[in-house]
């Protein structure tokens, strides 16, 4: 029988198809980068590793673009390429006996890239020590009309400046009418500060080594700079119940194990003598080693965080979510979210270099399927991150697990779940720093400014978040000597700070307020004649000789308790509500005359007026300034109104006095200008926003399920729920993937987890007692004998009912899409006063 051999050799035409190929405009220029890097490497294999590790960028505008000129460069000074190095480069197809060190493979993806961003590429290279190089130049149109697979290796003399090294050229934008055409102009207007970020982000820890190994790369000139995580150094911890001291950075370095594997296709020989995917003999031993480290970052965010993936430099994954904080249920095919489950912020992060873990031929993403990935993932992770998926008597130790156990939560600012916080006077407990705060922190991280590029700031506000703040002490303006509050001169030069004028008319000279005679003058201070005065403070009449005040004992001479003179001795600045240059438009398209306000905290009652109710605070005006002195203590804000309310309507008195010319107007009134002022200065203070609320109340009956399954009675509450209650949780479980003859091992209370909101608060309005004394709730339940029969039962009725009423609310709040602002306003402070009260 005779044979005839058949020329299977792919048409030019598969060159175009290839630039079908979805890829991002990122990952096309990055092929071309990653073949750069790997020139580096090359060398460094051959024994031969280049001085200078420089990656030059070249990226043309968007005006150069839409005239169809200018052209994307990428030159590196690595030690240059023959011409069977570059015709392999071109080749479709073509894989390097080296699969372990490099990131390009050239082949796929080096021509899916030029192809996708032009139709002409070429390729120059000069080797060290020769004067002349090699240009190759690939130009699709014109191998389609030749229909051949045949380029010229041209010898010309060595550039200008290109000592040795490689330069890849494209140009020649697709036309209108072609699947490529605008690609090139997604990259040239991408921002070249944005482009520079993102390679930074993706090259980073090649970008940040150290001189002898690291890469410089620029882009159009401009370095790119590295990508630094934020996060808490390796000597901070918390410690947890069972799990001792966890440092808030985990490093490690770990040779999984060893085998040989194919030079030609990565296969493991698996103690074979030939491979048993190609047949071939050619190997090396490569270590499946997994080194790098995984850390709490310095603040939370709902975006920024999760696990970098890198190999072999190159980071394939940024900000993994799924791989390390999902549980995939291989037997009942489901996924359960481990992390973040209690509030939507996460800080876990994390740079992991698998460099021996395959990946997909664009670099997106690891081949999951593959035992390198799943033993790589089982180091880092484990199964679940839950203690109560852990088989008993077994524990999670991986480094994830390890954050997981002692970072998941953040409920204690401060150094408890080390989180940054600020001591609230009106709460009396740490709170929540600012997130204005942590932008201002992180930008000076970003600048590398000490103290904050390392934590030892951030670690400040960790440290002293549950410390009281502690009270200011006059300090004598000329002196500068610190006084105790109260004395009329400083103890160290004598100056007075509020004192009374000489009575003599020709010295009028500045005295104590008790000083019997004028150290200046000798004049005495006591005059023989004197008239009946009227006291500042409650009006009253006192007849002459009379020192103090009969009604309200208030001093003869002295200044009223709330004027700005004494205020001031005692106030503190409060910069979360000060503004500089407010300023909102008006009725008549205008902007009002900029106001700075200074609003400075009084830790006592400010009265105004004897006998007479505390008032929330005293406000002095002058050109340009208001300052107002607020006492947060003031029953007022305990009730729920906020502070920058009131100085909002303030503020709005001034702008409407200053602009007195649009009396009259529409739209220029005290209700307009206040509600604007408001949210042009406190509007991320004031603000309602019905997502948020719902986000909180979600949390918090996540909190409250997660402690009341343990609570009692669960078990009769299951028997009296209702058809409708039943039937609810019926769909969430079917809704979770759980099988409903587990039923009867959940009536202990597993069950209450599939249960709705409204169902939660119908089991506390049936059993309340149980949720009370730290089970669910820190008040106590109260009971005789500390409390009188009829007086308990009285107690806890008013109790019940108070905390009913408060779980109701956010539990029809969750049901509604668009909620009025009312109810915005009153579920938020249902979840307040319940969160609150969580033991």
């Amino acid at each position: 029988m005779a044979y005839k051999l058949l020329d299977i050799t792919p048409t030019p035409e598969v060159l175009v198809a290839l630039t079908r190929t979805p890829i991002s405009p990122l990952d096309a220029l990055s092929e071309l980068i990653d073949n750069a890097i790997d020139s580096f490497r090359a060398a460094e294999i051959e024994g031969h590793p280049s001085p200078v590790r420089h990656v030059i960028i070249e990226i043309p505008g968007l005006t150069a673009v839409d005239r169809g000129e200018g052209l994307i460069r990428v030159r590196d000074t690595g030690p240059g390429l023959t011409a069977e190095q570059i015709a392999n480069a071109m080749r479709a197809g073509f894989t390097s006996k080296n699969h372990f060190d490099t990131l390009g493979l050239f082949g796929m993806g080096f021509n899916i890239a030029t192809g996708k961003l032009g139709r002409i590429t070429q390729v120059i290279s000069v080797r060290a020590g020769e004067d002349q190089g090699l240009r190759v130049t690939l130009d699709l149109p014109r191998l389609i009309k030749e229909r051949k697979f045949e380029v010229t290796a041209e010898v010309i003399d060595r550039p200008p400046g290109l000592q040795h090294g490689t330069i890849v050229e494209v140009r020649g934008w697709w036309p209108q009418g072609d699947a490529n055409h605008g690609f090139i102009r997604e990259v040239a207007r991408m921002p070249k500060k944005t482009l520079r970020e993102r390679l930074g982000r993706r090259y980073a820890t090649l970008l940040r080594g150290a001189a002898e190994v690291g890469i410089k790369m620029t882009v159009n000139d401009e370095l790119c700079r590295g990508f630094e995580h934020c996060v808490w150094s390796e000597e901070r911890y918390v410690e947890r119940a069972g799990h001792g001291r966890i440092p808030a950075r985990i490093s490690f370095d770990e040779e999984l194990t060893r085998a040989r594997r194919c030079l030609k296709d990565g296969a493991d020989f698996n103690g074979e003598a030939v491979c048993p995917r190609c047949g071939g003999n050619e190997s090396r031993s490569v270590a499946e080693r997994i080194h790098g480290w995984v850390g709490i970052q310095r603040f939370d965010d709902a975006t920024q965080f999760g696990i970098d993936l890198i190999r072999n430099g190159r980071a394939i994954r940024t900000d993994e979510k799924d791989a390390f904080f999902t549980y995939h249920d291989e037997v009942k095919g489901t996924a359960e979210r481990e992390y973040p489950i209690d509030q939507q912020y996460g800080r876990i992060v994390g740079e992991v270099h698998l460099d021996h873990v395959p990946v997909d031929f664009q670099k997106q993403n690891f081949q999951i399927s593959t035992e390198e990935w799943i033993t790589a993932l089982r180091f880092l992770r484990g199964d679940s991150l839950l203690p109560s998926q852990w088989p008993e008597g077994m524990s999670n130790t991986t480094p994830i697990s390890r954050l997981f156990q002692g970072y998941r939560k953040v409920r204690n600012f401060g150094r408890a779940d080390m989180y940054m916080g600020i001591y609230d006077e009106v709460k009396r407990k740490a709170v929540r720093i600012g997130r204005d705060v942590e932008e201002a922190y992180y930008n000076r991280f970003l600048n590398r400014q000490e103290g904050y590029y390392d934590d030892a700031k951030w670690w400040e506000l960790v440290e002293t978040a549950n410390e009281p703040p502690v009270e200011d002490l006059p300090e004598c303006e000329q002196c500068g000597f610190q006084n105790i509050r109260g004395v009329e001169s400083c103890g160290n030069c004598s100056a007075i700070f509020a004192g009374k004028n000489c009575l003599r008319a020709d010295c009028g000279a500045l005295i104590l307020r008790n000083a019997d005679v004028c150290p200046e003058c000798g004049a005495d201070q006591k005059p023989q004649v004197m008239f009946p005065w009227k006291c500042p403070f409650c009006d009253s009449s006192n007849n002459a000789g009379v020192e103090e005040c009969t009604s309200c004992g208030q001093r003869e001479g002295d200044p009223h308790p709330a004027s700005v003179a004494i205020l001031e001795t005692e106030a503190q600045d409060n910069s979360e509500l000060s503004v500089s240059g407010l300023s909102i438009v008006l009725c008549n398209g205008k902007n009002s005359t900029p106001l700075d306000i200074v609003v400075r905290n009084i830790h006592r009652q400010i009265l105004i007026s004897f006998g007479q109710p505390a008032v929330p605070l005293v406000v002095e005006r002058a050109t340009g300034r208001m300052t107002v002195y607020l006492h947060l203590g003031h029953p007022l804000f305990a009730n729920g109104i906020r502070p920058a309310y009131l100085v909002a309507s303030e503020a709005a008195q001034y702008v409407y006095s200053v602009h007195q010319d649009l009396a009259g107007r529409p739209g220029h009134s005290m209700a307009i200008l206040t509600s604007d002022l408001l949210m042009q200065g406190w509007g991320d203070l004031v603000a309602e926003n019905a997502e948020t609320v719902r986000q909180a109340i979600r949390a918090l009956f996540s909190n409250i399920v997660d402690r009341v399954v343990d609570i009692g009675h669960t078990e009769d509450f299951y028997e009296e729920l209702d058809p409708g209650q039943q039937s609810a949780m019926a769909t969430e479980m079917i809704s979770a993937d759980i099988d409903l003859a587990e039923l009867g091992r959940l009536k202990t209370g597993g069950y209450l987890k599939y249960c709705s909101p409204e169902t939660l608060a119908a089991f506390f309005g049936r059993y309340p007692s149980s949720w009370f004394d730290g089970n669910i709730w820190s008040d106590p339940w109260p009971t005789e004998p500390q409390v009188p029969r009829v007086a308990a039962e009285a107690l806890q009725a008013e109790l019940k009912t108070k905390y009913l009423r408060c779980l109701e609310d956010c539990a029809s709040y969750l049901r509604y899409q668009q909620p009025e602002r009312l109810l915005i306003v009153r579920a938020r402070a249902a979840a307040e006063f319940l969160g609150d009260k969580l033991a």
